[in-house]
């Protein structure tokens, strides 16, 4: 008999990974999320196979899945679901940790090279002509290498830890502070120094986000945080929208109290039309880069994700227990 599967995902994020879904697989597909369309669906749905920031499984959407097994995350945050009402369901929620996370960190050195070396500005102004302009304003302006920088790693799982490895590479002197500490050898072995977090904040050059959202960390990073950092400094965020006041971050801009800003991840996501981030002027602009929640959407490592959900799922279809499940007491 087969499993009926609720996909929250297009089937082409499947083809462009070169996953072939089992057969053993119902599977239906709703890529555009209407909560009441997929509720019904999901009535006699075993399983619901979603991406790990969005949509939001309700509690009302739950209640509604009678017959439901499991529900597994293509990624490692699992912020889009109502927990509490998964546990008293007795459903486990499962993720796919460490499967993109080299994936996000070279996104996210991508993003830092963007502002170190002027690249966005410098595109730019060359596309309306003003190749000299440009090159001669970015030059005096000063352009910067990683090596001998001081770069800032909030969170050391799966992605910090491959930020790490890869600053590494670059010469990068490196800092961290995470709320669990690495042992002495792992910190050897990642060239990591471990640092409190208003450290963290007053000394690096660079400051890289990379912990999950959560009630402690939403708008972990506010005024009073950016109000610490080096006005030189770089703030990049390819872990989740709200762990950032977005008022406070313009304003920091505005003020010239950071060089620069990247970021990969909104709250809400889609970023809506009359978001702040939209509507600044070319000053900012200059200084702020925005992506669609792409780091870690490479090919391989969505491979990756889309073969351990899919495992996850099949392991639950021969009676055995899930991996990676973060609720139920992380059975």
């Amino acid at each position: 008999m087969r499993s009926k599967v609720i996909c929250l995902r297009p089937k082409h994020d499947f083809d462009r990974a070169n996953i072939t879904i089992p057969e053993s697989f119902d599977i239906h597909f709703f890529p555009k999320f209407e909560e009441e369309v997929v509720a019904q669906a999901s009535a006699d749905a075993e399983f619901i196979l979603s991406p790990s920031h969005s949509p939001h499984i309700s509690a009302r959407l739950i209640a509604r899945a009678k017959a439901l097994k499991l529900i597994q995350l293509c990624g490692s945050g699992y912020d889009a679901v109502d927990l509490d009402a998964a546990n008293r369901a007795g459903i486990p929620v499962a993720r796919s940790p460490g499967r993109n996370s080299r994936a996000v960190a070279e996104y996210s050195y991508n993003l830092i090279n963007v502002l170190n070396r002027g690249i966005l500005e410098g595109d730019l102004e060359t596309k309306k002509g003003n190749y000299q302009w440009v090159r001669d304003k970015l030059r005096k302006e000063g352009l910067y290498e990683l090596g001998d920088m001081n770069l800032g790693i909030l969170g050391v799982g799966p992605v910090g830890k491959e930020m790490a490895k890869i600053g590494g590479f670059f010469g990068a002197r490196l800092f961290y502070y995470d709320i669990i500490r690495l042992s002495p050898e792992a910190e050897k072995d990642l060239k990591l120094t471990f640092v409190d977090f208003s450290e963290l904040l007053r000394i690096s050059d660079i400051l890289s986000l990379h912990i999950p959202i959560n009630e402690k960390t939403k708008g972990i990073i506010g005024r009073k945080e950016l109000a610490t950092m080096k006005p030189s400094a770089v703030l990049i965020n390819t872990a989740r929208g709200a762990l950032v006041d977005d008022e406070a971050l313009i304003e920091a801009l505005r003020a010239n109290r950071l060089r620069g800003v990247a970021i990969d991840v909104f709250e809400p996501e889609p970023i809506p039309p009359d978001h702040l981030f939209l509507s600044v002027g070319p000053e900012v602009q200059k200084k702020l880069v925005l992506t669609p929640h792409l780091a870690g959407a490479a090919r391989q490592s969505q491979n990756r994700m889309f073969q351990e959900a899919i495992q996850n799922i099949l392991r639950v279809t021969r009676g055995e227990p899930p991996r990676h499940v973060v609720n139920l007491n992380q059975a």
